[in-house]
């Protein structure tokens, strides 16, 4: 591909646009290695055990073995882990983070001290696995990750922070070598074909991360969730931290640009810490993130996590696609959501933020979810929906989400994109109103896509 598109932010010189020829070959045969998030295929991911990985990291000298907190959960661990990282990399750590799904570029997913892995680097690294014949069967989830662990291993980082792909106990991620913490962020309803059909069972796959003695951080969840992970955490001598019961919060200040709390923690109290997040929900989020940050750091250097480091990652952090103001006349909020969960959690930030009352949603999600359940928590009779098509063969059928949409009271209409909803949501609304674009992150990428000419792996003809 001698002629392939690149990003607007990213012009390349010949060098560069040779390592990005080598990024779209590469990812071309990563996509090839399908499993249960390329296609979807329940039957796939009850095959799921990461045996092989582990015999493949005990080959190859372990490069996953460093200092790791490792996040599992139905709603808000990709902000959790990256929260913590952002920390951990403001007190002077080496990081590597390791997060999915992406927005953008599969290069999102591997970060060293906050940022994607090059084009080149990424390159590298995944020819030398694609070339490795013990990883041929391997699935595209499966090939990333081991690829992060390689990754950090090259750029001899010395922390890092692991999101689960889906579930915990049998997650690839689960081979991992260390753990200093163990987060389980809130639980919901998900996957329940795979994980099970009640909040118990799913709370003990998630669980599962726990492997041994280790930190872990509960925020707050259903008490059936709770106490199934504090079971787990005592079967194997983990110590088990509620935040509920060792942290205190007050919003000093909340909006659409962001806010201000003071966290009171086992550690210290933290006047006035400044987040660019915005909803409830998120203060939650950040609350894990600190108190599992500073737990990691007291276990591994046995001294107190510095107050700037906290300060300053928590100021700098952003996380794109969640809760995220794209534009301000109209007003256009997106969010990644995809449990009912995530949904109430959403619409608690609606109702607690200036939003406009002339709305108009456009709604996009994957086979695989509840998409009653989520039209139930997220519209209202008389609500304006616009239907619209997910960028991936995992797809919701839209006549399916209609229906679901219309059974609220809702009125629902179709779009052939995400662009031409957000473009007709918006002349709907007027200058004065707003347009929430919900669902899958497949369609909060391409809401960023249209609004902000944010390009990656589309522009590259990949995906």
């Amino acid at each position: 591909m001698t002629n392939a598109p690149t990003p607007p932010a990213e012009r390349p010189s010949a060098l560069d646009e040779a390592a990005i020829r080598d990024y779209v070959a590469v990812m071309r045969d990563l996509l090839d290695h399908g499993g249960f998030e390329r296609t979807g295929d329940v039957l796939q991911a009850k095959k799921w055990d990461f045996e092989h990985i582990t015999r493949w990291l005990d080959a190859h000298g372990r490069p996953d073995a460093r200092p790791t907190i490792h996040v599992a959960g139905s709603k808000g661990k990709g902000s959790v882990a990256s929260m913590a990282a952002a920390i951990l990399k403001a007190a002077g750590a080496h990081t590597l983070l390791l997060t999915s799904p992406d927005l953008h570029s599969a290069r999102e997913r591997i970060q060293v001290d906050g940022a994607p892995l090059g084009y080149r680097e990424f390159a590298e690294v995944a020819r030398a696995l694609l070339d490795d014949p013990d990883a041929e069967r391997w699935s595209y989830f499966e090939m990333l990750t081991v690829m992060g662990w390689m990754a950090g291993q090259r750029a001899a980082c010395d922390w890092q922070v692991v999101e689960v792909g889906l579930g915990g106990r049998l997650d690839t991620t689960n081979a991992l070598a260390r753990k200093l913490v163990a987060v389980v962020t809130p639980i919901d309803l998900e996957h329940v074909q795979i994980l099970g059909d009640s909040i118990p069972a799913i709370a003990k796959e998630k669980a599962g991360i726990i492997t041994g003695p280790c930190e872990v951080v509960v925020p707050p969840m259903r008490q059936s969730a709770i106490d199934v992970v504090r079971a787990r955490a005592a079967e194997v001598g983990a110590t088990f931290h509620a935040l509920t019961e060792e942290c205190a919060i007050r919003v000093v200040s909340s909006g659409l640009d962001g806010q201000r709390l003071d966290v009171r923690t086992p550690v210290r109290t933290y006047r006035n810490l400044e987040t660019a997040l915005v909803g409830p929900y998120q203060v939650e989020n950040l609350v894990a993130a600190l108190r599992a940050s500073e737990l990691a750091w007291q276990a591994e250097r046995g001294e107190e996590l510095p107050e700037d480091a906290v300060r300053n990652g928590l100021r700098r952090f952003r996380m794109p696609g969640r809760f995220e103001v794209l534009q301000r006349k109209p007003l256009v909020i997106i969010d990644g959501l995809h449990t009912p969960l995530a949904a109430r959690r959403f619409m608690e930030g609606i109702r607690a933020l200036p939003v406009p009352r002339r709305r108009v949603w456009v709604l996009g999600v994957l086979s695989d979810k509840a998409v009653d359940q989520l039209a139930q928590a997220l519209f209202a009779e008389g609500d304006d929906v616009i239907v619209v098509p997910v960028g991936s063969a995992r797809s919701a059928q839209v006549g399916d989400v209609v229906r679901a949409v219309n059974a609220t009271g809702a009125i629902a209409q179709r779009a052939t994109s995400v662009a031409d909803g957000i473009d007709r949501a918006s002349e709907l609304v007027g200058a004065g109103g707003a347009v929430l674009v919900v669902g899958s992150l497949y369609v909060a990428a391409a809401a960023r896509e249209h609004l902000l000419g944010a390009a990656g792996d589309h522009a590259l003809g990949l995906r």
